[in-house]
């Protein structure tokens, strides 16, 4: 289930101000701040984890 979480996000590419001490304009892309570089689609991931439960049924 957490690969198809990953898998099935929604990746955004816009940039996002994210300061910090050393760098107050810090602007990274938003797919860089976190490990699948996604958010999250549940939707997405529902269905596909019918799919896979299903063909593993047969």
């Amino acid at each position: 289930m957490k690969h198809i979480i990953m898998d099935y996000g929604v990746e955004y590419t816009f940039t996002v101000k994210t300061p910090t001490k050393e760098d107050k304009d810090k602007m990274p892309p938003f797919n860089a701040l976190s490990k699948s570089g996604k958010i999250v689609n549940a939707y997405n991931a529902l269905l596909m984890a019918e799919r896979v439960s299903k063909s593993n049924k047969k």
